[in-house]
């Protein structure tokens, strides 16, 4: 970087806790969820768990096709100072799909749709393990895709405690 840069890093990078949930279940659809917190706090869940059912209504109808297994997974990320909601789920058989919400930390803020479509070094974690474990499980297989290995497959990474 050259000293006239204007960039800067707020703070040097630590890895964050990430955790797997149980799976979940939504008409038709079987999501697993993550769970990624900024630092040692506890995930605030009945923040994110309040929405998850106004979110899980825009997944596509029906969850399972020619060409959609019905599976994906959700982040909710607690960040510095606002809550991530990534809605992910796999279509057109190679392809992951996604929505992003965004709500600051505070009594009577409200979800909003993300201004951009933007991951986190932290959200592209768990995308990449995610994604390895489609191709492993799902892609690999064209004859047997394993749908319940692949649901059974999570990321637990970097725990504080």
């Amino acid at each position: 970087m050259s000293a006239s840069s204007p960039f800067r890093v707020s703070e040097a990078y630590r890895p964050r806790s990430i955790r797997a949930r149980d799976l979940h279940t939504s008409r038709g659809w079987r999501l697993k969820i993550y769970e990624i917190t900024y630092d040692a706090s506890p995930l605030d869940w009945p923040v994110y768990e309040e929405v998850l059912p106004e979110m899980l209504t825009m997944l596509p109808q029906p969850a399972a096709t020619a060409h959609r297994p019905g599976v994906g997974f959700v982040i909710a990320h607690q960040g510095r100072g606002w809550h991530y909601f990534l809605l992910h789920w796999w279509d057109h058989e190679n392809e992951l799909c996604q929505k992003v919400f965004v709500r600051r930390f505070g009594p009577g803020e409200k979800w909003r749709p993300a201004g951009d479509q933007s991951f986190c070094v932290w959200d592209l974690q768990v995308l990449a393990f995610e994604r390895d474990a489609y191709v492993t499980h799902v892609l690999s297989q064209p004859t047997a895709p394993d749908l319940d290995g692949y649901l059974k497959s999570h990321l637990n990474a970097n725990d504080r405690e």
